[in-house]
């Protein structure tokens, strides 16, 4: 059993290191994922969503298929921290997360943008799907009141979008267009849907 003797350390050893490597990916592995999702919402941030959404917009690119952007902003965060406290914002901003989701498709790429801000990529969807999606979400936020101290506060959210390959080629040049059509839905009396129009102010 000389033999079996020499090699067995030389096993464990490199069966130890096999752990060991194994345990420090999964310890970068979800160094990676918290450095690419937001604490609050579960979701992506933006670094996060920009390494999904670039590869898919990529392929949108090669082969010539449509992908749109979605900007989605709550009309009521501010005042719902104002009225009710920073706790009944991340409630509201996690209702959010969940109402938004339960419309979206598992290909499609959601991420929190930034304070009362989503941002959305559908693949393979042209402005006509594109809208469809975006009412469903802002009828499913309006159909989902926040409760708040026994009370039920209506929220809704203003939607822009930009659809590729009509309103841009390049993912920086859609999100863009999405933000500014979103921001004529806050003008416009907000809890609506825009479309990027070119020429539009």
């Amino acid at each position: 059993g000389g033999f079996a003797a020499q090699i067995a350390p030389v096993l464990l050893v490199a069966y130890i290191v096999t752990l060991f490597s194994a345990d420090i990916r999964y310890g970068l592995s979800r160094a990676k994922l918290l450095s690419e999702t937001d604490d609050l919402t579960g979701l992506l941030n933006m670094r996060g969503f920009s390494n999904a959404a670039n590869r898919l917009f990529g392929q949108a690119l090669r082969y010539n298929r449509p992908a749109t952007i979605l900007m989605i902003d709550s009309d009521n965060l501010k005042a719902v921290n104002d009225n009710y406290g920073h706790d009944a914002g991340n409630r509201l901003l996690r209702q959010l997360t969940r109402t938004i989701q339960a419309e979206l498709r598992y290909t499609d790429v959601l991420a929190r943008y930034g304070g009362d801000e989503f941002i959305v990529l559908l693949p393979e969807t042209p402005p006509k799907g594109a809208l469809e999606v975006a009412e469903r979400i802002r009828d499913a936020v309006i159909g989902a009141p926040l409760e708040v101290n026994e009370k039920r506060v209506v929220c809704s959210v203003s939607i822009g979008l930009a659809c590729h390959p009509d309103d841009g080629n390049t993912m920086d040049s859609l999100v863009a267009r999405a933000d500014r059509a979103m921001y004529k839905a806050k003008q416009e009396g907000r809890n609506r849907v825009m479309q990027f129009q070119a020429g539009a102010a």
